[in-house]
């Protein structure tokens, strides 16, 4: 192994090529949703996977200086909502300026005490499991307890594009 130590960092990649790249691998698109004070909040998220069908539950990935995140851990609960293609305006919608001002002319109703936007093509309603911060995210274990599924087409994102599926 010569003179390399195992001990060392390795050198990463500039953050911009990292974030092109990373662009490329595509993705579902959906508005995490909590309330915040009686009110509603949520956020788009990408970073939203599949962890387990025997205790149906997800994971959910989101800054660690979210304000949506501090609302979910605060709840205990959060509802993750697809975005079907006829709804992509709500991507961004959701992505930028404050949280409470996200659901103006929105509709949702609640679930379980939690804001589920009433076109989502899936909605599921999650308590909040285990926690870790890892870098500069914390990933979040939701165990799913209310779910409604219309088999809309979903929305996927590409390189900062989205795409209906199958499209």
């Amino acid at each position: 192994m010569g003179n390399v130590s195992l001990h060392e960092a390795p050198e990463l990649v500039p953050t911009e090529g990292f974030c092109q790249a990373i662009a490329k691998l595509p993705t579902g698109v959906t508005v995490l949703t909590t309330v915040d004070d009686g009110s509603p909040v949520g956020c788009t998220a990408n970073a939203v996977m599949s962890l387990s069908a025997d205790t149906p539950s997800v994971l959910v990935s989101l800054g660690s200086r979210s304000r949506t995140l501090d609302a979910i851990l605060g709840t205990g609960s959060f509802a993750v909502n697809t975005l079907s293609w006829a709804q992509r305006a709500l991507t961004r919608k959701f992505a930028t300026g404050s949280p409470a001002e996200r659901f103006a002319g929105v509709p949702w109703r609640p679930e379980r005490r939690v804001p589920v936007l009433s076109a989502a093509g899936m909605a599921m309603v999650c308590e909040v499991g285990d926690t870790a911060t890892l870098l500069d995210h914390t990933v979040v274990v939701g165990k799913v307890t209310w779910l409604r599924d219309t088999n809309a087409v979903p929305t996927v994102l590409y390189g900062r594009e989205q795409y209906p599926l199958g499209a």
